[in-house]
């Protein structure tokens, strides 16, 4: 069903997962996604996450809740995406993560796409300062 239009389902999907219209998003970064995004074998990819996602993922998530991630670790989000709205995510991931690092940009799902270069800088502060860490 996807393949059959995949401009239509993902660009859809870049929109209806918040925050964003189309015009944000760089006119070659979308040549692009447009490009992989028609291939059957990314298709099946992208689907077969998804399916993982509610079966052996759930499973191995599960065999992991008793356990603090330890390592220094980042949560970056889109402050204005559906989780964000819906969860305290700073409060969920303190429960999971030692050393907790956090980060917002004012988008959706999409952020990174939308703010690159600030996620860029984020991302470079963040590493700089556990470089060698772990």
């Amino acid at each position: 069903m996807i393949a059959n239009d995949p401009d239509f389902f993902y660009e859809r999907s870049l929109l209806g997962w918040g925050a964003a219209q189309l015009e944000d998003f760089d006119a070659e970064m979308l040549a692009e996604y447009r490009r992989t995004w028609r291939d059957p074998k990314m298709i099946h990819g992208s689907c077969s996450d998804y399916r993982a996602a509610g079966s052996v993922d759930l499973v191995h998530d599960t065999q992991d809740l008793h356990r603090r991630v330890q390592c220094p670790a980042l949560l970056f989000y889109g402050s204005k995406g559906v989780m964000a709205r819906l969860f305290d995510l700073p409060g969920e991931w303190r429960t999971r993560l030692a050393d907790m690092t956090e980060a917002s940009l004012p988008g959706g799902h999409f952020f990174v796409d939308q703010f690159p270069r600030e996620t860029a800088e984020i991302l470079g502060d963040f590493l700089g300062r556990h470089a060698g860490a772990g």
